[in-house]
């Protein structure tokens, strides 16, 4: 297909600014051809008629200069802001990556034509016809021209070099300055660090001086090279004037040429001098405008919009390269979604899963491969689809200044107030904003204090699904979330998977993956594994369910810390915490029954038998007296009468263990103990003694 970039239209301006040029600079030449024909024709004969014409043809080409400089302006108004407009529009259809180099280029293009660097522009091609008609009126002037040039040059190029080492020295510093003066607002705020504070203070002072050192040494540089170049321009008029009179004194020069040529002289000179000040921001905007022709060409295409996606989701061969020989981000990863279901992402930080949440919900598209969103492609759906069908949710989401109605309706020109309502509800959030002082409008750019990070987080969720999406997207969404808000997520979710709704969710934390159907495992890139929730726990569990530990009090927390993450699903809390009980007390009984006089370590195996009942084992290298006490133990299980207060602890223990679980024996087997305990993930207390 045909291709087009927006900003070509541009080239439409070429030829009225340069209509615009010839009179602006054609003007130029009214003031000394006035004074040629004044001094060479009316002075000598006296002809005040010939005056009096000269004279209005002078104004009346002045005034038509000024109009033509009025609408030259408006052009360049009007073209940057036309800059922005269209660059901005197609900018925002580009993917995300390139959006900032795009952006910096419409700013570059904009400028040129805010800025004098248009005007600059137009004047270069009319410096050699100055040169030709200096040429005409003497070769000399444009000799003249040709030194007053070299010595300006001359003067930059040694005020450059003169102060090249101390101008960097003077930006080191002053980076430093800004590094210290942010270090001193942190530090100030932070109890116990007021001496740092005030010692930073002390060295930003000494940097402040050292900075005012180097200026001063840049600072007679500067100022003698901007006298030199005063200097120049004043002089070249009268240098001018100058040969001009020592033309006329020879006869090769009539009076008015002599007025004509210092003018042109100067007006040469300056025009020469600014081309060449601006002659760095002027390639840097040609080579904004040549990238952005580049960047924002696109085919003639109409994106596909589709009313209504049914939830089915395909990726087929993802591929995300990073570049320069680096592994890829993502390497071949597919998979397939029934409508309805819902898949946790799981994997170590930079196995790159918010890539692949990215890739899947269209907002960085893989080079390589394809999403297919219920038979399309995702590249190839429009932005209205994409609004609509597909929500998103990310790690930090972020509320923008506007009122809260307005940022869960993605300010929409005529929100509707029960899709609003609806949204907060299902979020879990409308009793929290109703209780605000101004409720929905509460403005959140002067007010976003009055909501906590993870409650910015839940109305994010609202925005997310506010129009009823059928693919939603989170990212960590539990990351900010604390226990109550974690179980409004689990109920939400709950409801959007009845609802249809294709739930892809990145996790770390484990408190919401009971809500998956299937789980994705990513390791650098490639899909570990993946299927059923339960299969693929299962399978990443094999490598860690065994640990060994030093057998002292201390190694408690890391025991309790181990059985905690064997737990994935968020209701399994009480299941969770009678393992851990268990666990511990098996660990204690074994301290208190084994030798005392040498260093000892246990190892222990938790497995899930099937989703409602575990098992723990503990193994140690040496026999345990607890085999012996579980006879006396079992027979007191079973008498409720009897009381247990005058039993020792790692009796009490062992009852407290047989009373929580299914099964629990001890066994020494080839001078080594097995402690092995079966529970479920019901209330299972038998009954039994007491602890009165």
């Amino acid at each position: 297909m045909s291709q087009t970039a927006p900003l070509t239209s541009l080239k439409q301006l070429i030829a009225p600014m340069l209509m615009f040029s010839f009179v602006t600079n054609l003007a130029i030449l009214v003031s000394p051809i006035f004074m040629m024909q004044v001094l060479d024709r009316v002075v000598p004969s006296g002809n005040l008629s010939t005056l009096l014409l000269l004279l209005c043809l002078a104004i009346l080409i002045t005034f038509t200069h000024s109009i033509v400089e009025m609408y030259r302006d408006m052009t360049f108004d009007k073209s940057a802001r036309w800059i922005e407009m269209t660059g901005a529009q197609s900018a925002l259809n580009i993917e995300i990556t390139k959006r900032e180099n795009i952006i910096q280029n419409i700013g570059h293009c904009s400028a040129f034509f805010r800025s004098s660097q248009a005007s600059t522009a137009l004047n270069i091609p009319w410096i050699p016809i100055f040169l030709i008609a200096l040429s005409f009126i003497h070769p000399l002037f444009c000799l003249l021209i040709g030194g007053i040039i070299a010595c300006m040059f001359t003067v930059k190029v040694f005020a450059k070099v003169a102060i090249a080492d101390t101008q960097k020295n003077t930006q080191n510093v002053m980076q430093k300055e800004t590094e210290t003066l942010r270090d001193i607002h942190d530090n100030a705020v932070i109890s116990g660090m007021r001496a740092v504070a005030v010692n930073l203070a002390q060295l930003y002072f000494s940097l402040q001086s050292q900075r005012h050192r180097f200026e001063d040494q840049t600072s007679l540089s500067r100022s003698a090279q901007t006298a030199s170049l005063s200097f120049l321009r004043t002089s070249t008029q009268l240098l001018a004037l100058s040969l001009g009179a020592y033309l006329v004194v020879n006869g090769s020069l009539t009076a008015g040429g002599m007025i004509g040529a210092s003018i042109i002289t100067a007006k040469t000179v300056s025009s020469i001098e600014s081309c060449v000040n601006a002659f760095k921001d002027i390639k840097v905007s040609l080579q904004a405008y040549k990238a952005l022709n580049i960047d924002l060409t696109k085919p003639n295409t109409v994106p596909t919009e589709i009313v209504s996606l049914n939830g089915q989701i395909k990726c087929d061969g993802l591929i995300f390269p990073r570049g320069n020989g680096a592994p890829p981000r993502l390497d071949r990863v597919s998979f397939h979604l029934d409508a309805g279901q819902c898949l946790a992402i799981i994997g170590d930080s930079g196995s790159g899963k918010t890539t692949l949440l990215h890739a899947l919900c269209g907002i960085a598209p893989c080079p390589i491969g394809s999403v297919i969103l219920d038979e399309s492609e995702v590249k190839t759906l429009g932005p209205k689809t994409l609004q609509t069908e597909v929500g998103y949710l990310a790690q930090q989401a972020r509320i923008v200044k506007g009122t809260i109605a307005q940022n869960i309706s993605c300010f929409q020109n005529t929100p509707d107030d029960e899709k609003i309502i609806a949204a907060a509800k299902l979020a879990g959030v409308h009793g929290l904003i109703s209780a605000l002082p101004q409720g929905y409008d509460t403005e959140m750019g002067t007010q976003s204090y009055l909501l906590s990070a993870g409650q910015k987080q839940r109305v994010a969720l609202a925005r997310a699904v506010y129009e009823s999406p059928k693919y939603l997207f989170l990212d960590e969404p539990n990351a900010l979330l604390d226990a109550v808000g974690e179980r409004q997520l689990c109920d939400t979710l709950s409801i959007l998977k009845k609802r249809g709704t294709t739930i892809i969710m990145v996790l770390h934390r484990s408190g919401i993956m009971s809500i998956a159907d299937k789980v994705l495992f990513l390791d650098q890139g490639r899909m570990a594994d993946f299927g059923p929730r339960s299969e693929v726990l299962s399978r990443m569990n094999d490598g860690k369910q065994r640990i060994t530990l030093p057998l002292q009090p201390a190694s408690l927390l890391d025991l309790t810390d181990w059985i905690v993450a064997q737990f994935v699903r968020h209701s399994d809390k009480a299941f969770c915490q009678n393992a851990v009980m268990v666990a511990n007390e098996m660990f204690n009984v074994a301290d208190l029954n084994g030798p005392n006089d040498q260093k000892r370590q246990v190892t222990l195996i938790f497995r899930f038998i099937d989703e409602k009942r575990c098992e723990v084992t503990l193994r140690e290298e040496h026999p345990t007296r607890a085999a012996q006490k579980m006879q006396k133990i079992r027979s007191l299980v079973i008498h409720p009468e009897v009381s247990m207060v005058d039993l020792p602890d790692d009796e009490i223990g062992l009852a407290v263990i047989s009373q929580m679980t299914d099964s629990f024996d001890i066994q020494n087997i080839d001078n080594a103990s097995l402690f092995s305990a079966r529970l479920s993930g019901k209330a299972n207390h038998k009954a039994g003694v007491t602890l009165q």
